[in-house]
């Protein structure tokens, strides 16, 4: 099976925007449902998903419940003076 290299490119960037905009929202809003960030973000909800994965995938999110709403913040980083 072939893919495009331009459109393998092309979503990887996007999924990489979109993750940096994902820790923006999260590091000055906090918490969120995944429903309300795909809103507050105006992208594709997959590609909000995708951008969730890869910042999972680098521990760099939490997920919790509150009620009946399933959320996920940013991971704290201890400043120990590690990087």
């Amino acid at each position: 099976m072939s893919i495009s290299t331009d459109l393998h490119d092309d979503t990887m960037r996007k999924i990489g925007e979109t993750s940096g905009q994902i820790w923006s929202y999260l590091s000055s809003s906090g918490p969120v449902t995944i429903t309300k960030l795909t809103r507050e973000l105006g992208e594709k909800k997959d590609t909000v998903l995708q951008a969730i994965g890869w910042l999972a995938r680098e521990d760099k999110l939490f997920f919790f419940e509150k009620g009946r709403n399933k959320l996920i913040g940013l991971v704290e980083e201890e400043s120990n003076g590690k990087p």
